[in-house]
């Protein structure tokens, strides 16, 4: 008997519309998930299974090749034109140093594998707000095109272990399998997301219960019949679910019980639509507009977060709070891109012309091609770049460079070595990505010495570990390897008030301490160089309370004195006050247009310098060796610290020191160091 194949669902449609609008919604204006992709997951996973159980009872079998083709003619065209569009964005503005980041990017996008390259660099997918890759959405992609292959074969498999019972059983049995996957992902997913929530977040084992109880509800719950108030009412339950899920606590850890709430509401509002007319909210998704955004959904979803990405790339006053007029025109351009792309690729497929229908297609592993031969001069490409970056003049003294510091205040020099913003940061940071160093990953950004002593030299501390890693890799060579074991955001200092400055990372600010101590403990590292920034003193900062460089240093003193009773040498360098990125760029236009330099240094507040002071005194009283750095940075007569130093910048951003900047500084570092590593 001939199976029909089931009627359109305009209503999931709708659905679609709803869940990729609650995506790119709570991407522009709340920086935080939405539930959406959870639904997406469900969506996907009921389709799916109502498709290749139709497939079967239809054919007595699945044709893997045909729904290959089909799946990849249906994901690859848009796909393959976002990531053209965006990679070669991508690509250009990176710079030499980022040139490998973006293309291994690009790489995990056009191979649906984006979700383990994030897992694997343990990136948080909501910590950091907009500061992400333009394609990191793709990570969604990758669990759905996975489980999709997947099923596809173990589907074929199931046909084929049933043979002429296929078409009878093979629903039950695809089902049964649905239902083992929905436990054991289910539970594996709930351990990680206690055990390691980051990279449990893009896991596709731990997601895979998503996609197989969407699958489970469309072939088994859809059997259950429902009556017209029943299906009334889990129609609008669902719906509200949904809708509601991105107001849910951000820190409930995901995929665990939290994401049943969307996946709940997208199965709930499906069911209700199943077989009949749905009631109220079935009606609203057949919604004609609804339908149309669902149909070009997909696009939306790909297309709103490198949209987001460039406005906040033009405009960074948008990093913090997305204006409205400005996120609605992100999401209207998502969905006219989206639009435009689908009417392309319609063109192509039904033109008369072989190249122009397979040209979509193939975009993606194109890209795919180009992105590999592109990795294979990109090592070269980032070592020239490293290479010109930290190629400056050192002073040669303290002495030298206090001088350098106090004529750069009399006197702005003009740029003429390194760079600012993130072409000025140390391939440490840009290229290895150690400003947070991972449990687990040490070796990451661990860089050997080339000597044969075995002896070890640590930095700790937040973000401005990475600041010294070029000097003390240059001045450590033939001496001893060097580990970067900094956390962004948190002071290697055990002050308590220093722990609410540090907010809601405070947890796992701890952690990473814990854990450096206990590294510490078992590797025991012939020296331990502390530094870190927390210059909350000054304006902005009057909320602190006084005696701010006391605190931090108790706590400092704290953590010491269990590495001195470890027999590790330690010693503290402080961090360069903060800076502004905006007064640098002003600088450098003034500079670049032959304007007054006035604004090219900035002023060190008295409650900065008595913070420094009191570090100094309070961490050599407690035994910590202390190389006094603030004027390598800042003419302490005027009250005064440059902007660039003999025409190279000090920083690259608000906080951070500059690669060549650093350098500049080697060898005074180098004098400092070699007495306490002899």
């Amino acid at each position: 008997m001939q199976v029909p194949s089931p009627p359109r669902r305009h209503d999931i449609q709708g659905l679609r519309a709803v869940a990729s609008l609650l995506v790119a919604s709570y991407h522009v204006w709340f920086g935080n998930v939405s539930g959406g992709v959870d639904a997406f997951f469900a969506i996907g996973g009921f389709l799916l299974a109502t498709s290749l159980a139709g497939e079967i009872e239809r054919n007595g079998g699945i044709d893997v090749p045909g729904q290959l083709r089909r799946t990849f003619k249906r994901l690859f065209p848009m796909a393959g034109i976002v990531v053209l569009v965006v990679g070669c964005v991508t690509v250009l503005v990176a710079g030499p140093l980022r040139f490998g980041e973006a293309l291994r990017d690009v790489l995990a996008a056009a191979t649906f594998s984006e979700n383990w390259r994030l897992a694997a660099s343990a990136t948080a997918y909501v910590d950091e707000g907009h500061d992400k890759s333009a394609l990191q959405h793709f990570w969604a992609m990758g669990v759905q095109g996975q489980f999709t292959v997947l099923l596809i074969l173990i589907a074929a498999v199931i046909a084929l272990m049933l043979g002429r019972r296929a078409r009878e059983g093979a629903r039950a049995a695809i089902a049964a399998f649905l239902a083992v996957t929905v436990v054991a992902s289910f539970a594996y997913a709930l351990v990680q997301v206690s055990a390691n929530p980051v990279p449990v977040y893009y896991d596709t084992f731990a997601r895979a219960w998503e996609l197989a109880l969407g699958g489970f509800a469309a072939l088994v719950l859809t059997r259950i019949p429902l009556g017209p108030l029943a299906r009334a009412v889990l129609g609008v339950v669902g719906l509200a679910l949904l809708l509601t899920a991105g107001l849910l606590p951000q820190e409930w850890t995901q995929p665990g019980l939290v994401s049943l709430w969307p996946v709940a509401g997208a199965l709930l509002v499906m069911l209700a639509g199943h077989g009949a007319d749905g009631g109220p909210v079935a009606a609203l998704l057949r919604w004609r507009p609804l339908v149309w955004i669902g149909g070009i959904s997909y696009g939306v979803y790909l297309w709103h977060w490198p949209l987001l990405k460039g406005l906040i790339a033009l405009d960074p006053s948008q990093t913090e709070r997305v204006g409205i007029l400005q996120g609605a025109a992100v999401i209207g351009v998502a969905i006219a891109l989206s639009w435009g792309c689908a009417r392309l690729i319609r063109a192509a497929a039904t033109s008369s012309r072989r190249l122009a229908r397979r040209s979509f297609p193939l975009l993606v592993p194109a890209i795919a091609v180009a992105a590999v031969l592109g990795l294979v001069v990109a090592p070269a490409i980032q070592k020239r770049a490293i290479e010109e970056a930290t190629a400056v003049q050192a002073a040669a003294s303290a002495a030298e460079l206090e001088a350098w510091v106090a004529g750069s205040v009399a006197s702005p020099p003009a740029l003429t070595m390194g760079a600012v913003g993130a072409a000025g940061q140390p391939s440490e940071w840009v290229v290895d990505g150690c400003t947070t160093v991972a449990v687990g990953r040490e070796a990451d950004c661990r860089y050997d010495g080339g000597g044969d002593s075995g002896r070890e030299v640590w930095v700790v501390g937040d973000s401005h570990v990475v600041g010294l890693a070029p000097p003390l890799r240059a001045a450590l060579r033939g001496i001893a390897d060097l580990q970067l074991l900094g956390r962004g955001g948190c002071p290697f200092t055990d002050a308590p008030d220093v722990r609410e400055q540090k907010g809601e990372d405070a947890a796992a600010c701890e952690a990473h301490i814990q854990h450096v101590m206990e590294l510490a403990e078992e590797r025991r590292p012939e020296l331990v160089v502390i530094t870190y920034g927390a210059w909350w003193a000054g304006e902005g900062f009057e909320g602190v309370g006084e005696g701010l460089g006391t605190r931090l240093a108790e706590g400092t003193l704290a953590l010491t004195a269990k590495l001195h009773a470890l027999g590790i040498e330690t010693v503290w360098l402080d961090s360069p006050p903060p800076a502004s990125l905006v007064l640098i760029e002003e600088c450098l236009a003034a500079h670049g247009e032959g304007r007054p330099t006035e604004l090219c240094s900035l002023e060190l507040e008295p409650a900065q310098l008595e913070r420094h002071r009191q570090m100094v005194e309070l961490l050599r009283a407690g035994g910590v060796d202390v190389i006094e750095t603030i004027g390598w940075y800042c003419d302490v007569e005027r009250m005064l610290c440059p902007l660039i130093v003999d025409g190279v910048p000090t920083w690259a951003d608000d906080l951070h020191l500059s690669a060549a900047g650093a350098m500049q500084r080697v060898v005074v570092l180098a004098v400092a160091l070699s007495e306490r590593i002899a």
